[in-house]
């Protein structure tokens, strides 16, 4: 008697740490057209600052977060200027069925909240390396509209490392517009404003993670100043 065959094993979920394979760039041109088209049908975006958005090279943009709806604006506005973005988003994105086919097909990075991994900075470290833009949230999650949040030490640490321009931009109006209370008579309305490089603060007697936290803070305050 043969042996049953053995079972296949699930999937294992990304980390951030795989080579994502969106497979060919006319995939992701596609899904860029895709998202401005169905930016343009939902609403307006009004953008200043589009000339402090690098044409060229790799660069950190740090963003603001109001809205599930953050990263997909300012993909659009990214590719508007004639430029891919990678975003670190959440985990849940990825697992998504409509949602996870979008983001796995532009490559970008996903975070599993709440855990140690340093996988996600480091796919991120080899994005910027290459020439990318990479877009991070500073603060890390949707803040309480009554609640201050801190910066993470994560962009910090991805602009001393890798030495790119760090570029804030800051959203408004996205927070009327929550995925979870997204209805089909509400139009999008939203303004991004896109500010200059942000100059690192003085980092002199400072040490390991105090020096991430610094750039961090000072990069989240040119976001709040926009």
């Amino acid at each position: 008697m043969s042996a049953a065959p053995a079972s296949t094993p699930p999937p294992a979920r990304p980390t951030g740490d795989e080579p994502y394979d969106g497979g060919p760039a006319a995939v992701w041109a596609v899904c860029s057209w895709v998202l401005d088209l169905a930016v343009r049908m939902l609403g307006r975006i009004d953008v200043t600052g589009a000339e402090h958005l690098p044409r060229h090279g790799a660069a950190l943009l740090a963003a603001n977060h109001v809205s599930a709806l953050d990263p997909v604006v300012l993909l659009v506005v990214a590719h508007r200027c004639g430029r891919k973005v990678r975003f670190l988003g959440v985990q849940e994105a990825y697992d998504h069925r409509v949602v996870g086919w979008f983001v796995r097909a532009g490559r970008h990075i996903p975070v599993v909240q709440g855990s140690p991994s340093r996988a996600p900075l480091q796919a991120a470290e080899r994005a910027l390396r290459a020439g990318e833009l990479v877009l991070v949230y500073p603060e890390g999650t949707i803040p309480r509209e009554d609640a201050q949040v801190g910066a993470k030490g994560g962009i910090g640490l991805l602009a001393l490392r890798t030495g790119v321009p760090v570029v804030p931009l800051r959203s408004r109006g996205l927070e009327r517009h929550l995925v979870r209370r997204w209805r089909p008579w509400r139009r999008l309305r939203a303004q991004v404003a896109v500010g200059p490089v942000v100059p690192l603060p003085d980092l002199d007697g400072l040490r390991g993670g105090a020096r991430y936290t610094a750039v961090g803070s000072a990069v989240l305050e040119a976001v709040r100043a926009l």
